[in-house]
């Protein structure tokens, strides 16, 4: 009777880095007994020796299923609930091949009893692999952060100018301050307030995971806090983050100490609490959310005030993820600059942006609407003349389309640049501006111009409209007489199809279109305006890798908004990743955004794609936006390293202007790609190719087509090199496996000669009796083996 084999590993791994207490090690694989790749079903490790520099974790698990089997190792804070098992993983292994088991079939058969237990091997692997080391595989390195699995995050930012004292004797004075939770169910059943607050010590929650980062031009600082926390120093930004799965328990104390040069030794001389933060219900508007304490001293009375910017990160709902690595995580190192086709083949509308001095009057005026001229944009009609913005000669293909992305495709193009946002029935759609100008049916000889917000139209509504850019309101009249949805002759009535005011439709283009119905819809359907950010997925070739900008509207620091009364970002960024994570596959994906708190969102809420912060620089005369993270490229960079993004897009004017920024990009280990009009022009970019940036975004690619149509798209030829490796390693295995059965045929061809049996000549796959029945057996698995080398062949 045969029967389930079952294998009893240890698993065994270095730590070579200082753990919390409250830390812990566990294991994740493919198979049934190690979770498959699932965070509530992971294995913790037992501690089994520690030392000042390094501890070493263990457990044995039973096995059993299939024969290889995959797995990686994480850091974690445990915290149980009600008996489940839910962590905050702060560190995961991330390699692109996960580590190997390989479980050796050595049993022994009887008749009474099931096979015995036995060991694992790991199969090609050094020796020293066992016991691994944390975070290093085959002699490769790599780990990266977790993602909200089930918990919160709330992010307290300080600034120091928000930091008001009023007592004069501490005015001046330099001062540090540290958060430290509360957990309020903890200190209502346990905790006995002391008549001294001064000497008032919370009990420290295992239920929390709390860290701190500060940006400052001079670099970013990133850790746990000090005792004494941080010293805020003029123009400092400072992060402090509590992830926690109860964020309506956890309230935050805030300690203040005097600063003295001459002592390590630091005076308290305040406090403040900060109340919980669970709900975006108080949100106005798409601002931030912020609170305005007091600082009380130690004699009860109030010394000051400090304004906290609040930020609160929920978890991705409606998606399992996993502890997999998707193809757009790895990011191979050496691969050349990627080409980036912006909007497609090129933007096709000039926009109007206005100077940081016109924006300024503009937004003073109550007479004119408030964000009709502030329209973020890769690009500025205000650059030196060789650069200024002009659209695209692409015949009538429109940008943000189906047609134009295909497009830069077939040019070979590697990547494809486009703005996603949410419809009204919040489905992601593919439009760069906030508003679209639309016409009532004219009357007589008079068309009157609307703007209307994109999140306020839903999807039939946006892909059913004449659609103008806002900038043409004066070239209304022509295009609507040019296009009449009344005249018999427009062979599109009705059609989403249309560009910013030039048709789409017209003869020349009747002449692309197919008579057949069929593909007549077809063709209509790859010129049409909004395409869905799923339609891309479904109709676009897979090796086009995607960066995907994802838009919000942000707050101008003269005063005033992109648009107003915008979606809540949670719900916002939500809608967005759910659509990507369901039908990614293998494509490539790049995200980036120009709103901080965006990208931090993208950053904590999956672990798939890279997330790329979009700055504007200071040196072009775009608006400035009231994030001070937006300011420079050099504090993008640091609130890059802050939030663990993978690289920063920046303008290349500044990169031109500072060329020693691309070295300090690529010290801290990030990507750097660079957008703006210059990139395409040869000579700027054959200077930021050997620069060795990571990608450049192109416009006007119609103009570049004769030094791109004979580029091959990256990520075919990286697949074809793969395949060619494949196919080699497994050419030798079938010359080795060839080899054998050669060797085992003569084999048999002398056992049946002879009527005799070597035990040392039998197969190694049988088990080793010498019996009738295992000749039989090795030579039905001769047959077997014979037949499935010549398939193969």
């Amino acid at each position: 009777m045969i029967r389930r084999v079952v294998y009893d590993v240890e698993f065994c791994v270095h730590i070579k880095e200082k753990l919390n207490p409250c830390d812990s090690v566990l294991v994740t694989g493919s198979c049934e007994q190690l979770g498959e790749w699932l965070p509530s079903r992971c294995i913790p490790l037992n501690r089994t020796d520690k030392t000042d520099e390094e501890e070493i974790w263990s457990t044995n698990i039973k096995i059993y299923g299939p024969q290889k089997i995959s797995y990686r190792y994480l850091i974690a804070q445990i915290v149980r609930f009600d008996d489940d098992l839910n962590l905050i993983v702060k560190k995961w292994e991330t390699f692109k091949n996960a580590r190997q088991l390989s479980l050796n079939h050595l049993t022994n058969y009887s008749d009474d009893r099931a096979p015995t237990i036995t060991d694992a091997s790991i199969e090609n692997t050094p020796p020293d692999e066992f016991p691994a080391i944390f975070g290093c595989y085959k002699g490769e390195c790599r780990t990266d952060i977790g993602w909200l699995t089930g918990q919160t995050e709330i992010q307290l930012r300080f600034h120091s100018n928000a930091l008001q004292i009023w007592s004069t004797k501490l005015r001046n004075s330099k001062l540090s301050l540290k958060v430290s939770p509360i957990d309020l169910n903890y200190q209502q059943e346990n905790e006995e307030i002391s008549p001294d607050l001064s000497s008032q010590v919370f009990t420290p929650t295992s239920k929390v995971f709390i860290q701190s980062a500060i940006l400052r031009l001079s670099g970013c600082e990133a850790n746990f806090q000090s005792d004494y926390g941080a010293v805020l120093e003029k123009d400092d930004y400072m992060v402090v983050k509590i992830q926690t799965f109860e964020p309506e328990n956890v309230a935050y104390h805030i300690d203040f100490y005097l600063v003295d040069e001459t002592t390590p030794l630091r005076k308290h001389i305040g406090f403040a609490y900060v109340l919980p933060i669970h709900s975006n219900l108080e949100l106005a508007d798409n601002k931030h959310l912020n609170r305005i304490v007091p600082i009380i001293g130690l004699k009860h009375n109030p010394i000051g005030q400090i304004k906290i910017d609040v930020l609160l990160i929920t978890p991705l709902e409606g998606i399992q993820q996993k502890f997999a690595v998707s193809p757009s995580k790895y990011w191979r190192q050496g691969r050349r600059p990627v080409n980036v086709g912006h909007r497609g083949l090129g933007k096709t509308n000039t926009e109007h942006i206005p100077s940081k001095h016109q924006a300024q009057i503009s937004s003073s005026s109550s007479a004119s609407p408030p964000d009709l001229s502030k329209h973020r944009s890769l690009d500025s009609s205000t650059l030196p003349p060789s650069s200024v913005s002009r659209p695209v000669q692409t015949k009538f293909v429109s940008e943000n389309t189906l047609a134009s992305f295909k497009g830069a495709f077939q040019l070979g193009f590697d990547f494809v640049e486009f703005d996603v946002q949410l419809s009204k029935d919040k489905i992601p759609v593919v439009y760069h501006d906030f508003q679209v100008a639309i016409t009532l049916k004219r009357k007589g000889h008079e068309a009157e111009l609307f703007v209307v917000p994109v999140k306020d139209l839903s999807l039939p509504q946006l892909q059913s409209l004449k659609i103008y850019h806002a900038s043409k309101e004066g070239e209304v009249r022509k295009a609507d007489e040019e296009l009449d949805d009344d005249d018999p002759t427009n062979p599109t009535p009705n059609n989403s199809s249309m560009s910013t005011f030039t048709p789409l439709c017209n003869g020349e283009d009747e002449q692309l279109i197919s008579s057949k119905s069929g593909q007549q819809q077809d063709e209509k359907k790859f010129l049409s305006l909004f395409p869905t950010l799923q339609e891309l997925f479904e109709k676009l070739d897979p090796h086009l890798g995607f960066n995907v900008e994802i838009k919000y509207a942000m707050e101008y620091r003269q005063g005033g908004s992109e648009q107003n009364h915008f979606f809540e970002r949670n719900e916002y960024i939500d809608c967005i990743l759910r659509c990507l994570l369901t039908y990614a596959g293998k494509r490539v994906i790049v995200l980036s955004t120009f709103d901080p708190d965006c990208a931090s969102m993208l950053r904590r809420k999956q672990t798939s794609f890279p997330v790329l912060f979009l700055t504007q620089g200071e040196k072009g005369d775009w608006p400035q936006y009231l994030d001070v993270r937006t300011w420079s490229i050099d504090i993008g960079l640091c609130f890059c390293v802050a939030e663990q993004l993978s690289g920063l897009a920046a303008p290349a004017l500044d990169i031109l202007l500072n060329k020693e920024f691309v070295k300090n990009v690529k010290d801290n280990g990030k990507l750097l790609f660079i957008w703006g009009d210059e990139a395409s022009d040869k000579e700027v970019s054959r200077c930021l190719l050997d620069l060795r940036v990571d990608g450049l975004i192109f416009d006007h690619v119609a103009e570049l087509k004769d030094e791109y149509s004979k580029a091959e798209n990256l990520f075919i030829s990286e697949e074809r090199e793969e395949l060619e490796v494949l196919n080699s390693f497994r050419q030798k295995q079938l010359e080795l496996q060839h080899h054998q059965l050669l060797q085992e045929l003569e084999r048999l061809k002398t056992a049946r000669e002879t009527n005799t049996i070597v035990p040392s000549l039998t197969s190694p796959l049988l088990p080793s009796q010498n019996s009738k029945f295992a000749i039989n057996s090795v030579q039905d698995q001769a047959v077997v083996l014979d037949s499935n080398f010549k398939h193969l062949m």
